[in-house]
C-alpha cells in the first residue's frame, strides 16, 4: 500500500496539484507534523511547493497517521476507473461537480480535470460523494462472494437508519477485537431488488521496511478494508465479500437479526449447499454448457477442472486423496480426462470448474469473463454488467441447487 501511495504522490503530483486544495487538506491534521507546518503554504508557490515536496517524498510516517489515511483513500479514486464512478456518483446524487472546470477552451489541457485533483477535492468538498464512490469502488471488485441462502424467499427490507445504526455499532465491535481499531462506517445502497452494505472498517496494523538516504527503517501502515454484503429481496440470498471466513457466520447472523428482524434467517443446514456439479458429472468429459438461449452469449469454454478422488476418512465421511487438474484455454479441460483414470460417478468427484463466458461485442477485445464454481458454496467472477447472465447460465444448467426442494424437505421435517 505504501508504494501504491508514493505512486500517487509523485513528482508530477506535487508539481501540478493545487495548492489551495492541498492547504485544508494538510490542515485536517494541523499540529501532527514533524518538522512542516501548513503555513509553509502560504510562501510563494516556487518556495511552498519545495515544503510540500520535503513533506510528501519523505518517509511515510513522518506523514501523521490520519493524513496517511485520507492520502490511501484518495488514491483509490485518483484513477480515470476513480473518475468514472466519481461521475457515476454524482449524476446519480444530482450534483454538479464543478461547473468552472467545463470553461474556457475545449482542447486545452487543465490540470484541474485530473482524476488526481478531481478525487481531492470530492475528498474535501463533497465527503457523502466520495464516501459513496468509494464504496462502489468495493463493491465492484469484489469477486469472490460467500453467499448464504435464507429460509425463504421474497422477505422484503425496511431499511432506517437506527437499523444501519445498529449493524454498525454490532460489527465495529467484531472488527475493533479482531482488528484492534476503532474506525467503522456503514454506506447502504439501493440496486433494484438488492439491498447492498459496503462497511469500511480499518485493517490490522503492518509493518514494511522503507529506505530514507542511506538507512533501512521500518513504518507501520493500517489500511482500509471494505466488507461487501449484498441481499437479494426475490431470491433471499445474503452475499459477502471480503469478511475473513471466521467471521461470515457471525456477520450474516447480525443481518438477519438487525437488518432482516429475522433471526436464524441463514441458518439453515442448507444455507450455504448452493451450487452442484452433479450435472457435469452424469455427462461427463463431452458436457457442455448450454447457452442458446442467451443471443449475447457467443460461446463458453470450459478451461480448466479439478477432479478428487475421494476415500472414507475419520469418523467414515470422505476425503480426498489425490486430486487431477486439467487445464486448456482452448475450453477442451474436460476432455482430457477422457484419457486418464477419472471417471466420475465411482470414487471421482467433480471438485472445482472453471469456465469462460464470452460475450457478443463490437469492440476489438471481446467482453469475456472468467468464472470459478466450486461446490457447496463457492461461485467467484469479477462482478460485471454481465452478473445476472452469469448467474442465469449457471442455473439454467441445473448447476444450481433448487431452493424449493429444500424448502419441501424442510416443512416435511
Amino acid at each position: 500500500m505504501a508504494g501504491n501511495l508514493k505512486k500517487f504522490v509523485n513528482p508530477r503530483f506535487i508539481k501540478t496539484i493545487d495548492l489551495a486544495l492541498m492547504k485544508p487538506l494538510l490542515a485536517r491534521h494541523a499540529g501532527k507534523y514533524k518538522g512542516f507546518s501548513v503555513d509553509l503554504l502560504d510562501q510563494e508557490e516556487d518556495a511552498a511547493r519545495e515544503a510540500l515536496e520535503k513533506l510528501l517524498t519523505g518517509a511515510e510516517d513522518s506523514y501523521p497517521e490520519g493524513l496517511r489515511g485520507d492520502l490511501h483513500r484518495i488514491a483509490e479514486l485518483g484513477d480515470a476507473r476513480g473518475l468514472e464512478i466519481i461521475q457515476a456518483q454524482a449524476a446519480r446524487q444530482g450534483v454538479d461537480l464543478f461547473p468552472d472546470m467545463k470553461t474556457g477552451d475545449e482542447d486545452s489541457p487543465n490540470k484541474a480535470h485530473d482524476p488526481k485533483h478531481i478525487a481531492v477535492r470530492v475528498f474535501l468538498e463533497h465527503p457523502d460523494l466520495f464516501d459513496a464512490a468509494a464504496d462502489h469502488m468495493a463493491m465492484l471488485t469484489a469477486d469472490r462472494l460467500h453467499e448464504y441462502a435464507g429460509r425463504e424467499r421474497g422477505v422484503a427490507i425496511d431499511l432506517t437508519e437506527e437499523k444501519v445504526e445498529a449493524f454498525r455499532t454490532a460489527v465495529a465491535a467484531l472488527f475493533r477485537d479482531a482488528f484492534l481499531g476503532d474506525y467503522c462506517r456503514v454506506g447502504d445502497y439501493d440496486d433494484d431488488d438488492e439491498i447492498n452494505l459496503v462497511v469500511s472498517h480499518g485493517s490490522m496494523v503492518s509493518t514494511m521496511p522503507v529506505v530514507e538516504g542511506q538507512v533501512e527503517r521500518v513504518i507501520s501502515v493500517r489500511q482500509i478494508s471494505h466488507a461487501v454484503l449484498r441481499y437479494s429481496e426475490n431470491t433471499g440470498m445474503l452475499r459477502l465479500a471480503r469478511i475473513r471466513k471466521a467471521h461470515q457466520p457471525e456477520i450474516a447472523e447480525l443481518f438477519a437479526s438487525i437488518i432482516l428482524d429475522r433471526p436464524g434467517f441463514f441458518d439453515g443446514d442448507d444455507a450455504q449447499d448452493l451450487y452442484t456439479l452433479r450435472p457435469v458429472e452424469l455427462a461427463g468429459p463431452g458436457f457442455t454448457f448450454d447457452a442458446a438461449y442467451d443471443p449475447l452469449i457467443d460461446k463458453v469454454l470450459i478451461i480448466e477442472a479439478a477432479a478428487d478422488l475421494m476415500a472414507p476418512g475419520k469418523k467414515g465421511y470422505p476425503r480426498v486423496v489425490r486430486t487431477l487438474r486439467s487445464r486448456d484455454l482452448g475450453g477442451d479441460a474436460l476432455q482430457h480426462f477422457g484419457s486418464t483414470p477419472v471417471s466420475f460417478g465411482g470414487a471421482w468427484r467433480l471438485g472445482e470448474l472453471v469456465f469462460r463466458i464470452l460475450f457478443k461485442g463490437d469492440s476489438k477485445r471481446q467482453p469475456q469473463v472468467t468464472v470459478k464454481l466450486r461446490p457447496p458454496g463457492v461461485v467467484q467472477f469479477r462482478r460485471t454488467q454481465h452478473e445476472a447472465r452469469v448467474m442465469k447460465l449457471i442455473e439454467r444448467n441445473g448447476l444450481m441447487n433448487d431452493r424449493d426442494d429444500f424448502e419441501v424437505v424442510d416443512a416435511a421435517e
